[in-house]
C-alpha cells in the first residue's frame, strides 16, 4: 500500500516536471505559441507512429495534423497525473490513426455497394454515407424506413464503427438513449428486410 502511494507520487513528480505538460497547461489559456512548441517537440514521434500504422505518408500526415487539433480542443482534460504529455499524444495518435485503418477496411468491404467516385468519405458528415449505398439495394431500402436520427445513430455505429459511449459524446444524447434507439432501429430494420421478398 505504500509501495503504491509512493509509485503514484513519484508518476505525479515526473508529470509535474515535464515540459511538454507546461505547454498544454498554457494551451488551456489559449496560447497558440505553446501549441506550436508542442508540435516542434513532439512531431517526429507522432508521424513515426502514424507511419507505422497505416503505412501511407499522406494519411499519416492527416493523422497527426487531427491530433494536434483534439489536443488543442482537448487540452483541458488532460490529465498530467494519468500519463505523460507525450504519452497522451501518442494516444491520441494511435487512436484515430486506427479509427483511419477501420474506415479503410469498411470500404474495401464495401466497394461494390459504393458508386464509382464517391469513395471519398473520410470528410462527409455520417449521414451523407448512407447516400451512398445504391438506391436499389435492400439495405438501403430498409435504413430508409428509420427516423433520420436513429438512421444517423447506425450510421455511427455500423459505418463509422463507434462505440456507444463514443456515439454518445459525439451527438450529446445520453448513452441510455443511444443504446435503446439503437435497439429500436436494429430491431425495425430486421423485421423490414425479413419482410422484403
Amino acid at each position: 500500500m505504500i509501495r503504491d502511494a509512493l509509485a503514484s507520487n513519484a508518476a505525479v513528480a515526473d508529470s509535474v516536471l515535464d515540459p511538454l505538460a507546461f505547454l498544454i497547461d498554457d494551451m488551456r489559456q489559449g496560447n497558440e505559441q505553446a501549441l506550436e512548441s508542442l508540435y516542434d517537440a513532439t512531431v517526429g514521434k507522432l508521424y513515426a507512429l502514424a507511419s507505422a500504422i497505416l503505412r501511407h505518408a499522406q494519411d499519416a500526415e492527416d493523422v497527426v495534423c487531427a491530433t494536434y487539433e483534439q489536443a488543442w480542443e482537448s487540452a483541458a482534460q488532460y490529465d498530467p497525473g494519468r500519463a505523460s504529455a507525450l504519452g497522451w499524444l501518442l494516444m491520441i495518435c494511435r487512436s484515430r490513426a486506427l479509427d483511419l485503418l477501420r474506415k479503410r477496411k469498411l470500404q474495401a468491404l464495401t466497394l461494390a455497394q459504393v458508386r464509382p467516385g464517391e469513395t471519398d468519405d473520410d470528410a462527409m458528415p455520417p449521414e451523407d454515407l448512407l447516400s451512398l449505398v445504391q438506391e436499389n439495394s435492400r439495405v438501403h431500402a430498409a435504413l430508409a424506413t428509420l427516423s433520420d436520427e436513429r438512421r444517423r445513430l447506425v450510421t455511427l455505429s455500423f459505418l463509422r464503427d463507434l462505440t456507444h459511449s463514443e456515439i454518445a459524446e459525439l451527438t450529446g444524447m445520453p448513452l441510455g438513449t443511444v443504446k435503446s434507439h439503437l435497439r429500436r432501429a436494429l430491431s425495425q430494420l430486421r423485421a423490414h428486410l425479413e419482410a422484403m421478398p
